[in-house]
C-alpha cells in the first residue's frame, strides 16, 4: 500500500524500516513558505474503514517569530491522542520572546492538519485512497477523528428526525431521557439534540418551559 503523502512529490523520503520522513509545506508552491519537518509510522491500523498511522512525530523551528515547537501523536486505544508537545524559545544564539498561552493552539493543527493527512479512506480494492483537492473526503476525516476524540457523533438530518420521534414516542414520561438512551450520550448532550431537533422544526417550540411534542 502506498502512504498517502502531503502532496509534494520528492519531500517525502523512507527512513529506515520503522517509519518515513519529510517535510510539509504552508505554501507547496513557495518554497520559502513556513515548514515543519515530520515522522510518521510505516505501522498502521485499519478502524471503520480508515487508514491511521500508529504515531507521528512533528516540528517547527524556522519561525523565528514564535517559540520552535514540537509534537508526538499515538494512536491510543484507536484514538490519536497527543503524548508529547514541547516548545523552545532559543533560535540559534539569540533568546526569542517566551511561550504564551496561545501558542498551545497548535495542539488542535497537530490532529486536525498533520495527523489527519496521513488518514485516508480504504476503496473497495482494500487500498487507502488518495485525496487531493478534496475538501469533502477532507472534512470526513476531520469528522472522523474528531468523532474518535471526543465520543461525539455528528448527527445529520435523519438522525435529528429519529431523535424527534422518540421524543415524541416517549412524551408521557422521560422523553429526553428516552433520546440520551438511544443515542449513547447523557441527558445535557440528549437536551442539546432535542434543543437542535426543536430548532430545525421537527419539534414544536417549547413555550413558557413547557415540553411540547
Amino acid at each position: 500500500m502506498q502512504l498517502v503523502w502531503f502532496g509534494m512529490p520528492g519531500d517525502s523520503l523512507p527512513d529506515g524500516d520503522t517509519h518515513h520522513r519529510g517535510a510539509y509545506y504552508a505554501d507547496p508552491n513557495d518554497e520559502n513558505a513556513p515548514f515543519c519537518y515530520y515522522r510518521v509510522s510505516k505501522a498502521f491500523a485499519v478502524i471503520d474503514g480508515r487508514r491511521m498511522p500508529l504515531w507521528l512525530e512533528v516540528e517547527q523551528s524556522d519561525v523565528v517569530s514564535t517559540p520552535a515547537w514540537g509534537s508526538r501523536v499515538e494512536l491510543v486505544k484507536g484514538v490519536p491522542r497527543i503524548v508529547s508537545l514541547g516548545f523552545e524559545t532559543r533560535h540559534g544564539f539569540a533568546l526569542g520572546r517566551e511561550v504564551k498561552t496561545s501558542d498551545f493552539q497548535v495542539i488542535r493543527p497537530v490532529i486536525y492538519d498533520f495527523y489527519a493527512v496521513f488518514c485516508a479512506e480504504i476503496g473497495t480494492d482494500g487500498e487507502p485512497i488518495y485525496r487531493r483537492n478534496d475538501d469533502a473526503a477532507n472534512r470526513r476525516i476531520a469528522d472522523f477523528l474528531e468523532q474518535r476524540r471526543t465520543g461525539r457523533q455528528r448527527l445529520k438530518t435523519p438522525d435529528y428526525q429519529r431523535a424527534a420521534q422518540i421524543y415524541r414516542e416517549n412524551f408521557d414520561g422521560t422523553p429526553t431521557q428516552a433520546v440520551g438512551e438511544a443515542f449513547g450520550v447523557r441527558l445535557r448532550q440528549a437536551g442539546n439534540i432535542v434543543a437542535e431537533c426543536r430548532r430545525r422544526g421537527f419539534l414544536p417550540p417549547t413555550k413558557q418551559g413547557r415540553k411540547k411534542a
